[in-house]
């Protein structure tokens, strides 16, 4: 194939440094989806983690694909080529099992872009032997129709036994009965959905299965396989840098954050293996701006001890460390002086809420006013730019609030005097959060809000700051796809019918595609997103309690 013909062919041709290359024969083939482009996709760890892993089995080849950009889907389509890996270029039907990451609701479509692509049926019952298994998600019901095993929690807990199936059953239904009756993998065809007065919920068929169903998580962080060989693209990605994850979990109670119950327990990675996994993957990828990796990195308990680690290893050479999520009384206050030593730092602030009181509603304990008290030290870490993070529509939230962000926007650009770029995110109720019943704010509300943000920094010059709001429409399918059940499937197919693709894009999303789709399947969106609504219980734990 004449890869010059496609928009940037580094996503396509493969035999990136650092790419694994086995021979099929004799092995399980398994297929790693990241089912949105290429320089999306390799951003992602756990791709990474899960591609490593089983390329160290000797008995398995992993490879990997993404989804295609429209040049080279719409080729596939008009040549009638089935949609290939990047590592050997077979085609995914001829693989064992192909694995989705499916972290992102808004990428359901593509998922079934890629079936599609690929000539993999829809309907489990009419696929031969191939198994489509996917992960990631907290809510997997909404795709439940279209996929034979869910992976729920974290992979490396499992892989032993994932691959021990693979290679004890050869049959595709045998191995799905076994995947059934082993925690942590969840196979839609062994439950039902049975309604009664709390609304709908899971049952299974056989009382052998497991249910409740529960995640799983890595018990020890230390040693579990962590890749040190770092797949280095030919192209520029979202994040172009090598995180090391020093952390997984969070051991504060933001009643709005998902990913604390997600990703419970709250566990730590020493500081010999976090500073050994950057010496190994510098060495092995080149790459010259690394991330320290945890959704609270200045909260780990030896955090002084790996920036200055850090600092000593890569003393002589300009390498970056980004470490995001840092909090801000402990930017100003203990990690300071080891952060003034680092070549170059770069600095992210989830702040959430712009006033102390909206802040004490949602349980985000963090002082502000310590950055502003402290400017001159954070001047002199040379920063060109600094990343913060807000949220509106939260509940209990005022106008004064809202205002609030503008304004805070315009101090800590006056204080430290750099720019300031900021993300502005419409708040969604997510399961397994604090907040997962209460109702989104209404659309009239949300845009009345952002015109007051956007009102309030009109006389603010441009070139100090660079805002991005999400988009609203975009956040309520989110909310929708999210809280609803298996009935909200045909939906999903009836948008990827009519052309919904890369729903998380600004520029391709089409929400009038997904009003039609819910008009035809007589399915009112708006009840998903109010706190008295038909949410589907999955009926499994998420790890921790709300």
């Amino acid at each position: 194939m004449d890869w010059a013909q496609f928009q940037k062919p580094q996503r396509y041709i493969g035999n990136e440094w650092n790419a694994v290359s086995k021979p099929h024969d004799g092995r399980l083939k398994i297929c790693l989806c990241f089912p949105d482009l290429y320089e999306v996709g390799m951003s992602n760890l756990g791709l990474r983690i899960i591609y490593g892993l089983i390329n160290e089995y000797e008995s398995a080849v992993c490879e990997r694909v993404f989804l295609p950009a429209p040049d080279l889907a719409g080729y596939l389509t008009q040549t009638g080529t089935k949609l290939f890996s990047l590592e050997s270029k077979a085609a995914l039907d001829t693989f064992d099992v192909v694995g989705f990451h499916l972290g992102c609701e808004l990428n359901f479509t593509n998922f079934l872009a890629v079936l599609e692509l690929a000539g993999i049926p829809f309907e489990p019952s009419r696929r031969r032997d191939i198994i489509v298994m996917a992960g990631g998600l907290v809510n997997p019901e909404p795709i439940a129709p279209f996929v034979d095993v869910f992976f729920l929690g974290e992979f490396e807990a499992k892989a032993e036994e994932f691959m021990e199936v693979l290679k004890r059953y050869k049959g595709r239904e045998a191995r799905l009965e076994a995947f059934a009756h082993i925690e942590g993998f969840y196979v839609p065809a062994y439950y039902e959905v049975a309604t009664g007065e709390g609304g709908a919920r899971l049952v299974p068929k056989t009382p052998s299965v497991q249910f409740p169903l529960k995640k799983v998580h890595v018990k020890d962080l230390n040693t579990s396989y962590y890749p040190t060989r770092w797949l280095t693209p030919y192209t520029q990605i979202v994040h172009d840098r090598a995180p090391i994850e020093i952390a997984r979990g969070c051991p504060h109670h933001c009643y709005f954050c998902q990913a604390r119950c997600v990703y419970f327990p709250y566990r730590e990675k020493k500081t010999e293996y976090v500073l050994t996994q950057m010496e190994e993957i510098y060495a092995s990828s080149g790459y010259e701006n690394l991330s320290l990796l945890a959704l609270s990195a200045s909260h780990h308990s030896q955090i002084e001890e790996i920036i200055d680690g850090a600092g000593k290893l890569f003393k002589e050479k300009r390498v970056g460390i980004a470490l995001p999520s840092l909090r801000v009384d402990d930017i100003v206050g203990r990690l300071y002086p080891r952060l003034a030593a680092l070549k170059k730092v770069s600095l992210t602030l989830a702040v959430e809420a712009a006033t102390v009181e909206l802040r004490e509603k949602i349980n985000k304990h963090i002082d502000v006013d310590a950055v502003f008290e402290a400017r001159d030290v954070l001047r002199s870490l040379r920063l060109r730019t600094i990343k913060l993070y807000f949220m509106f529509g939260l509940p209990g939230e005022t106008d004064e609030d809202v205002v609030a962000i503008a304004q805070m926007i315009r101090s800590f650009q006056r204080a430290l005097g750099v720019k300031v770029n900021a993300s502005i995110n419409i708040f969604i109720p997510k399961p397994f959060s604090r907040f997962q019943d209460v109702a989104m704010d209404s659309p009239e509300n949300l845009r009345r809000k952002r015109q007051l943000i956007q009102k309030e920094l009109g006389s603010f010059p441009l070139r100090r700051y660079h805002i991005s709001f999400s988009t609203q429409e975009r956040s309520f399918l989110e909310a929708v796809l999210s809280r609803a059940g298996r009935e909200i499937a045909p939906v999903i197919f009836r948008a990827f019918v009519a052309g919904a693709r890369s729903d998380s894009c600004e520029e391709t999303f089409r929400w009038d595609i997904w009003e039609e789709a819910f008009r035809d399947e007589k399915i009112d969106f708006r009840q998903y997103t109010t706190s008295v609504h038909p949410r589907f219980n999955p009926h499994y734990t998420a790890g921790g309690a709300v």
